[in-house]
């Protein structure tokens, strides 16, 4: 298990994973649609095999699949999301499943999410549908379902950029947090230890926080108050429904507990969350900061 090819290599978890296993002396070709942009440059200078070539063309993938001994399936994020983006994503992940089983890859790693097989209830053709059909299929494979990234909170949607906390979840539900760093780390433990994890299922997550402990710890953090903008789930509806009904299951229902013991025999410390903040969450969100003022 050498040559691995990692699918959204220039996304926050593809380029977690390909330096990862750079690190670790696997070759590795990153799929990519813009081998131009700067991300893809910076993954080149590091050692990987830089491949321009989109998911939604499968067929056109057929000779890279042949060159490969494993790989790391994940696909695009879609930021609204709908029944029509859910099949969509549903049938270019068995697409691709059904690729390598017909071009003899050895080993296929999918990177789903937390609550997958709770959010099959209300989203019946989604990440769970293409869990179910890797892990029945002829392949040697696992599924991994990270919890929310730390890195998230990045994003314009969180507002921290402009002071606020825009907080999208039930206010005083605890959900754990991952450092995109660490689904790199335990993605190469995988692939090192392939036929230990063969048909397993992981969640992958760490240390659970409220909305209202992350704002505390970000407002200590910053040394500053942070204006806390709780959305009402009416609004979550008219922007996305199938979103919205996540946000009632995590309410409701919250998600299954994590496995944390199973996690340290392979892993033993996970970043937690105001260590990814010391090193890295800080810095960048004073970046943001910066550039909107």
């Amino acid at each position: 298990m050498k040559r691995i090819l990692v699918t959204g290599a220039t996304g926050k978890q593809g380029s977690a994973v390909v330096y990862e296993l750079l690190k670790n002396n696997f070759e590795v070709f990153a799929l990519t649609r813009n081998p131009r942009s700067s991300k893809a440059d910076n993954l080149k200078k590091a050692g990987a095999i830089l491949v321009e070539g989109d998911l939604e063309d499968t067929e056109g993938l057929s000779d890279l699949f042949k060159k490969v001994d494993g790989l790391y399936l994940v696909l695009p994020p879609v930021w609204v999301s709908s029944k029509e983006t859910d099949e969509k994503e549903a049938e270019i992940g068995i697409r691709t499943i059904k690729l390598a089983e017909k071009q003899g890859i050895k080993f296929v790693l999918y990177s789903s999410v937390l609550g997958s097989d709770k959010q099959d209830l209300f989203r019946p053709k989604f990440k769970f549908t293409i869990e179910k059909y890797l892990l029945e299929s002829t392949l040697q494979g696992a599924v991994i379902r990270p919890a929310s990234f730390m890195e998230n909170l990045l994003l314009p949607s969180f507002g921290l950029g402009e002071g606020k906390f825009i907080n999208p979840l039930p206010e005083e539900t605890a959900i754990s947090w991952i450092a995109t760093n660490d689904i790199g780390t335990f993605a190469r433990i995988i692939f090192q230890h392939d036929k230990e994890f063969n048909g397993k299922t992981v969640d992958l997550g760490g240390k659970l926080f409220t909305p209202k402990q992350v704002l505390k710890l970000l407002e200590k953090k910053l040394n500053q108050p942070i204006d806390f903008v709780q959305v009402p789930l009416e609004a979550l509806y008219q922007q996305s429904e199938t979103f919205a009904k996540l946000v009632e299951m995590i309410g409701n229902e919250g998600y299954d507990p994590i496995d944390y013991e199973f996690i340290a025999t392979w892993m033993p410390k996970l970043t937690g969350f105001e260590e990814w903040l010391d090193e890295i969450g800080i810095k960048k969100i004073k970046e943001l900061r910066s550039m909107d003022n």
